[in-house]
């Protein structure tokens, strides 16, 4: 008799009796990862291997997500001495924004495939239920929601409470501090919102794939940036021509992604969220979905000022070519 091994359910009628048998984990799970993207796999096995801490009355898994915060609070303390060996200041304001930056682009560098996979692996329906997919899609949805929510969880915690803390005051934040913590507050709702329901996972990974495509190009400015005002760096020839560089590349993908891509991603998403689905059975939402749109919409308008930045540069840049002047 053959078991069917692709099921973790099995069930075998034998004169008129039916029974079920539970299939060997390991070989099921051997037999799922080969049906699993390669890109996928570690996110899948990492999120399916790590001890489980359930929000009370749900299925949502929050340990992955503080195993993450805290793996990433480690990477960025770790980033910050080795800026101190290499003649940084320690406890310099610049040496903590150039660790956040390497933290940041570590985050975003490993995410992006992912998200890519899972878009590219499912049918795109930014509403659509997550339920209807494989299991290994499921889990590999819940890792990454899961990586980025720590990662909210990591910078709102070490980088706006614990490295702005004052004694007797309490942490100390600018505008555009808030204006992040916002942002961090904003996006982990989105995320755990999309798991609660078990749908609209896909609105979440689109718009992060694209307010994430420029962020390790941003980060790498950033920090460049900072370099070139330490000591410790003045004499390194080739970083203002690095720097040049990177400034010029940023500021063009940053301007396909937020002013040629984004506004048709976000209407799309809008649109399918909002009226695609229709009322009857709709699984989003629709007042879900209406308090999604300031999140959609947000950061699209946030990005405003650095879009005319950008403009600039490319524009400075066109002269400089343009008057034969280098790059």
């Amino acid at each position: 008799m053959l078991y069917n091994l692709y099921n973790k359910n099995t069930k075998i009628e034998d004169n008129n009796n039916t029974l079920l048998i539970r299939t060997n984990y390991s070989l099921y799970d051997a037999i799922q990862m080969n049906k699993i993207p390669t890109i996928l796999r570690p996110w899948v096995h990492l999120y399916r291997s790590t001890p489980k801490l359930y929000l009370p009355y749900t299925k949502i898994d929050v340990a992955f997500s503080l195993l993450c915060a805290i793996a990433f609070s480690t990477l960025r303390i770790t980033f910050r001495y080795i800026l101190y060996y290499f003649g940084w200041p320690v406890g310099g304001e610049d040496t903590y924004f150039a660790a956040a930056c390497m933290t940041s682009f570590w985050h975003s560098t490993l995410i992006l495939p992912g998200l890519a996979s899972l878009l590219l692996s499912q049918p795109f329906f930014p509403s659509g239920k997550l339920e209807t997919s494989p299991q290994w899609y499921q889990d590999a949805t819940h890792s990454i929601l899961s990586y980025c929510t720590g990662y909210m969880i990591y910078d709102s915690i070490l980088g706006y409470v614990i490295e702005t803390w004052q004694p007797g005051i309490g942490p100390v934040l600018t505008t555009d501090d808030w204006t992040f913590v916002g942002h961090h507050i904003l996006t982990s709702l989105y995320m755990l919102s999309c798991r609660l329901i078990s749908a609209g996972h896909m609105s979440a990974m689109i718009l992060m794939f694209n307010g994430e495509f420029s962020a390790p190009i941003m980060n790498m400015h950033f920090f460049l940036e900072k370099a070139l005002e330490q000591n410790c760096c003045k004499g390194i020839e080739w970083l203002p021509s690095l720097f040049a560089s990177n400034e010029q590349v940023f500021s063009i993908v940053y301007l396909v992604c937020r002013v040629m891509v984004s506004p048709f991603v976000i209407s799309y998403v809008s649109y399918d969220l909002l009226f695609k689905r229709g009322r009857e059975k709709r699984d989003v939402p629709l007042w879900l979905a209406i308090s999604w749109m300031p999140m959609c919409w947000g950061v699209q308008f946030g990005s405003i000022p650095w879009i005319m930045t950008c403009m600039e540069k490319v524009k400075a840049s066109s002269s400089m070519v343009g008057n034969g002047g280098e790059l």
